[in-house]
């Protein structure tokens, strides 16, 4: 709430601004009306002291049709002026807003981080601890250390995000593509990233000898990051579907939960950097996660999308441009 008062007391002496302007301009125009009426009167009395009555009436049909001609080039003036400072009010305002939705992003981010962070470090120094201060057996020494081993994944997986998200920004973020065997490369990730989660069930249904060019650390992002949301928004007994197929010059991979699902209005936003679902307060996450998939998918000419699943969850679809000749080898 403290930050918002700063932008709010901005936004407060700009509109503050915005109507003294506005007051100054409709005042200077009635002032301006208002003499060039005396100017007219006077000069009208003036060609009617001094000019022949047939003179007198061209010279004041000349005059009055210059008045009409002033009068169309204020309005037009104007009608500018009173435009230009709307669209400037619209656009001040639209990067108030827009700078107010990356604060909140940013708080909502820290919030999740810290929270992210504080968990594993937590649970490591109590593993460590229990170490250090008990006597175990060894299948209790070797559980604790396993423990502790998790923990510190979590957060090189964490950090690892963190980083990938700003090099991204910096534009440093480099890929090296391989023409690589994306059936059996994504066999074994999905098989690595399930060891990591022996109690969740996931379901395989992938077509052989399907080839692409794509860098294998990115592609490790996308299917990890993908299969961990899955993971993370869905309930443990419920199951994780990881396709892959190839159809007509595009390649497919989709990754099905039965899951929270993605509100319709937000499918599109939860590909922003920072954005976190309505429907995922409660839970652990960066908001980094989806910003990563949609950045290496679009970096590899594919597209990304989220659709509902039947009865519940969400499917992730990946479309990536193909010719027949590369698809299969």
């Amino acid at each position: 709430m403290a930050e918002n008062k700063p932008r709010s007391g901005a936004l407060l002496i700009f509109y503050v601004l915005v109507i003294y302007v506005a007051l100054q301009f409709f005042w200077w125009s009635y002032l301006m009306i208002d003499q060039s009426y005396e100017i007219f009167h006077r000069k009208m009395e003036l060609i009617t002291a001094f000019s022949s009555p047939s003179d007198s009436k061209i010279k004041q049909d000349l005059l009055r049709h210059q008045m009409v001609q002033k009068w169309y080039m204020v309005a037009g003036e104007g009608s500018v002026f009173l435009v230009i400072l709307f669209l400037g009010v619209l656009m001040v305002r639209r990067s108030f807003r827009k700078e107010a939705e990356i604060m909140e992003k940013q708080r909502t981010f820290l919030h999740s981080i810290t929270h992210e962070f504080k968990s594993p470090v937590a649970s490591l120094r109590l593993q460590l601890e229990t170490l250090q201060k008990r006597s175990l057996t060894a299948e209790q020494q070797q559980k604790a250390l396993g423990n502790a081993i998790d923990d510190t994944e979590r957060l090189d997986k964490l950090i690892e995000k963190i980083l990938m998200a700003a090099r991204i920004d910096s534009g440093e973020l480099t890929n090296m593509t391989e023409f690589i065997n994306l059936s059996e490369k994504l066999k074994e990730l999905v098989e690595q990233i399930n060891r990591s989660y022996p109690r969740r069930n996931v379901v395989t249904n992938i077509q052989n000898d399907v080839f692409l060019h794509i860098d294998p650390w990115a592609l490790n992002s996308i299917v990890s990051n993908l299969m961990e949301n899955a993971f993370l928004y869905s309930p443990t007994d419920k199951t994780v579907v990881v396709s892959l197929k190839w159809e007509g010059n595009i390649i497919m991979l989709s990754v099905k939960d039965q899951g929270i699902g993605i509100p319709e209005k937000e499918k599109k936003e939860v590909f922003k950097k920072f954005y976190r679902s309505s429907s995922t307060q409660g839970y652990k996450g960066t908001g980094l996660g989806l910003f990563l998939v949609d950045y290496f998918v679009k970096v590899h000419n594919g597209t990304i999308a989220v659709k509902d699943n039947t009865p519940e969850g969400s499917i992730f679809e990946i479309s990536f441009p193909t010719t027949k000749t590369d698809a299969h080898r």
